[in-house]
């Protein structure tokens, strides 16, 4: 038999065995990436090529190129100061900004724009600056405010705390004054937090695996040098598969920063397992053979196939994962299935070529003898074979309720709650949620592109108020409305909107006597008398309105506008009342930039200039406008938000293309993509495991109970989980949107493993004993070794939960349970239960094994 050769290949090369897998760490540990350096935290890079969020991307950059080439943080300033930010007792803005907080915010504002500050900041917007900034990034509290600052793609790699977040808060530390609070968050902030939790999860999983491994071992060899065996051969399959890993992701394949952390708790777990069988096999035929290279050549025979057939259901399911969408799981899965694969050849080769070299000083300073059996598992294996429909029954019944439970919990898309409370990034994003809401801090982006600028103005008007008669939507702002339905700028893109513009910034600009400066107003009174005469070119109903004559007048020379100063804003005024009847009162969008010149003194001037670029394309033929959602956006109400807008969009497109984009679209995308995934995963992955068991047992019944009997404990898993973490820890956030796949893959695909031990010891004990007799036997036998097993396996994913990233900690808690279940209740209750009932028709058609020789 090919195992059997196996063995005898392994025992007469033991130590040239031995060299080779060392060599290969070294080879493979020496060319390899960092596989930390290469892995990816970004989901928008996870998403399918047909995503629609993609294409919308790509159609808002090639309008707005600019933002293509950057990313994003924020700095959030809050105070206790009782005057605030703003000290808003005084009317004039620059004695509003007179504050010890908004002094320290504009001394910030000027490093970060200085040489000390990190080379790849862009730009940044002082919220002390203007009146109109002020409003957009001041909160009505009066005691937050955020410094918007835009950096180079450059800053978006792994060393972004090192080069852009720590100098910054070394300033801030060494500059703030007391009862002020400062945050660097956004959007890159939280996305390197998120990066750098992985890598301090898969470190300390790494060590809280290696050490619960050790210290089980222990206790079940009761010897210093077995466990050696195992953690020897498992570290050696780790350190190969990271760097094989490592090699793909470095411009092959995109490697979420996941991979490095299943990496740790599959191979140590699945491979412990496999050392495990062997090792308790070989601890046999030792006992009964004193022959060392016989007995291992047996173990290989006897064991080889088991743990080859287990490999090959964890190697489908993992393997199936990359018919998913979803780039988290379809590079996951390659990866896990290259450990298992790696785990596997060190379990057939490095695994014996140790033994033969060992001996029975593997089991010192005891020495090999059989193992007993334990009497929980004839106590249990007992009821079993008495009453099978009542343990059916009883089993069912406790686990499918919270099993219901499960599969109503909500999902969580969000990447911020995933990290440790007390990060800097988490905590700034929390202080902005409270104060703002958490639809201001993932608004969405529509765009138009390829507009007419002459009817721009109209449709920007019309879109915004088709967005705001959506349930979903809160508030929009756009060119026309640029603080918001309820800002101070309202309007300004019809021209009763510019009016009033106009006169508050003429007011602004005089007050207290001033007049502006001669030459610097000449360039402003020639752009208001074109308005003006454009005015009454686009509304003959208004040209002999007396007060766009007086206005025409005023601003006809120098000499007429001071002479008729005092008549302008009630002209104004009058004006824009007039024009709220008037009819479509929109203009060319290009003369609202030659309305006022930003080299202008008056006041606001190069707000205008501001929100054109913000909101227009560089040739003045696509706009964008921001939308902020009524909901969370992680919330099942906010994505559906994100899809009425989808449908809203077509008809908008006019030649040219609408889109939305933002992380919310982001989500709604992955949203979809998931519920494609979970249905593909569960359909592929169960055919694939069934095949296989379908080819070892020869029977088309016991497959399906054998999956259907995992299925249900990982239903009831995620109940558990669902209930441990939203309603004992009180996170209440729901599941990571990672679980429901995750989860399902590894509990059917390691649940299964289990069941292929049984139910392989039962095929041979039922030919012998029959039905009844050989299922109690084959639990009796198999119950301490998978047992073992099981807690191994447990115990790896549950290291997990000591990282620092949520979703992992949950999805190791999951497994970690669901194991356990398969290993106490399935495995050693259900499964036998439904064999005994069905009697015969299990082995359906392949017929009840037979005795062999």
């Amino acid at each position: 038999m090919i195992f059997e050769q196996i063995g005898k290949i392994a025992v007469r090369w033991r130590y040239a065995i031995i060299g080779a897998w060392i060599a290969a760490v070294v080879i493979v540990t020496l060319i390899a990436p960092n596989l930390s350096d290469v892995a990816t935290s970004d989901q928008s890079v996870m998403l399918p090529a047909d995503a629609p969020f993609r294409h919308e991307l790509e159609v808002y950059q090639e309008a707005f190129p600019a933002s293509s080439g950057s990313t994003s943080m924020v700095i959030v300033v809050q105070t206790d100061d009782d005057l605030g930010i703003l000290n808003q007792a005084n009317s004039s803005f620059d004695e509003q900004i007179d504050t010890p907080t908004s002094q320290y915010i504009s001394q910030l504002v000027e490093w970060l724009n200085g040489e000390e500050a990190p080379e790849s900041i862009i730009n940044v917007i002082s919220p002390v600056s203007s009146e109109q900034v002020a409003d957009m990034t001041v909160d009505e509290s009066n005691e937050i405010a955020m410094i918007p600052v835009n950096l180079s793609m450059a800053a978006a790699d792994t060393n972004f705390s090192q080069i852009v977040t720590e100098p910054i808060r070394e300033w801030i530390d060494a500059n703030q004054p007391d009862g002020v609070a400062s945050y660097i968050t956004g959007a890159q902030p939280v996305l390197s937090a998120f990066s750098d939790a992985a890598i301090s999860t898969a470190e300390s999983t790494l060590v809280v695996t290696v050490g619960l491994v050790i210290v089980l071992l222990l206790l079940i060899y009761r010897s210093p040098v077995s466990p050696l065996i195992p953690l020897s051969v498992v570290t050696v399959s780790y350190l190969i598969t990271r760097g094989l890993v490592a090699m793909l992701a470095d411009g092959t394949l995109i490697v979420s920063s996941y991979a490095d952390i299943l990496l740790v708790v599959v191979i140590y777990g699945a491979g412990t397992d496999y050392c495990l069988f062997l090792i308790s096999r070989f601890r046999e035929e030792v006992a009964d053979n004193s022959n060392i290279h016989e007995s291992t050549v047996t173990t290989i025979e006897k064991v080889g196939e088991t743990i080859t057939s287990s490999a090959g259901t964890i190697f489908v399911g993992f393997t199936a994962m990359v018919f998913a969408e979803f780039g988290l799981f379809n590079t996951s899965g390659p990866a896990l299935a290259i450990g298992i694969i790696v785990a596997l050849l060190a379990g057939l080769t490095l695994v014996p070529a140790i033994l033969s070299v060992l001996g029975n000083r593997a089991f010192w300073p005891g020495k090999a003898t059989h193992r007993s059996s334990g009497r929980f598992y004839k106590a249990t294996s007992n009821l079993v074979a008495q009453r099978p429909l009542l343990v059916i029954v009883v089993v069912v019944g406790l686990m499918l309720p919270l099993g219901i439970y499960g599969l109503s919990a909500p999902l969580n898309y969000s990447t911020v709650s995933d990290l440790p409370n007390d990060l800097e990034a988490k905590q700034g994003y929390q202080v902005l949620e409270r104060s703002l809401g958490p639809g201001n801090l993932s608004p969405l982006t529509v765009t138009a592109t390829d507009r007419d600028p002459e009817t721009m103005s109209a449709e920007i008007a019309r879109l915004e108020a088709d967005l705001m008669a959506l349930d979903g939507v809160a508030d929009v702002m756009s060119l026309n409305n640029p603080t918001g339905q309820s800002g101070e700028f309202a309007n300004i893109l019809q021209v009763d909107g510019q009016l009033r513009l106009i006169a508050t910034m003429m007011s602004s600009t005089t007050s207290g006597g001033a007049i502006p400066d001669l030459q610097s107003a000449t360039s402003l009174l020639q752009g208001m008398a074109t308005y003006f005469n454009n005015i009454a070119d686009r509304f003959p109903e208004v040209t002999d309105d007396p007060n766009l004559v007086t206005l025409q007048e005023a601003f006809a020379s120098p000499l007429t506008f001071f002479q008729k100063m005092s008549e302008v804003e009630p002209a104004l005024e009058a004006l824009a009342t007039r024009f709220e009847s008037v009819e479509n009162p929109y203009m060319d969008i290009t003369e609202l930039a030659d309305l006022v010149p930003a080299d202008s003194d008056m006041a606001g001037a190069d707000a205008i200039a501001q929100l054109l670029d913000r909101h227009l394309s560089e040739d003045r033929t696509s706009y964008r406008m921001d939308v902020i959602l009524a909901e969370d956006p992680n919330s099942a109400e906010g994505l559906d938000a994100v899809l009425q807008i989808r449908e809203l969009l077509p008809a908008y497109e006019n030649g040219g293309e609408a889109v939305v984009t933002g992380q919310p679209a982001i989500i709604a995308d992955l949203r979809d993509t998931l519920d494609y995934d979970l249905v593909l995963t569960i359909g592929v992955v169960s055919l694939g495991i069934f095949i296989v068991l379908l080819l070892m047992l020869r029977s088309l019944i016991a497959p399906i109970y054998l999956i259907a009997t995992v299925g249900l404990s990982y239903i009831f898993t995620l109940g558990i989980t669902q209930f441990a973490f939203s309603v004992v820890l009180g996170t209440g956030e729901g599941l990571s949107f990672i679980i429901p796949v995750f989860a399902f893959v590894f509990l059917v695909a390691l649940g299964v493993d289990y069941s292929i031990f049984l139910i392989g010891r039962v095929k041979e004990e039922v030919g012998h004993r029959g039905i009844l007799d050989g299922v109690h036997e084959a639990v009796v036998a198999t119950g301490p070794i998978i047992t073992s097993a099981g807690i191994i396996l447990a115990g790896t994913f549950a290291s997990m939960v000591f990282g620092d990233i949520t979703a992992l900690a949950q999805l190791g808690f999951a497994v970690a349970v669901g194991v356990l279940i398969d290993t106490f209740i399935v495995r050693t209750m259900l499964v036998p239960a439904i064999t005994i009932l069905l009697g015969k028709w299990a082995w359906w058609p392949g017929g009840v094994p037979q005795a062999k020789s």
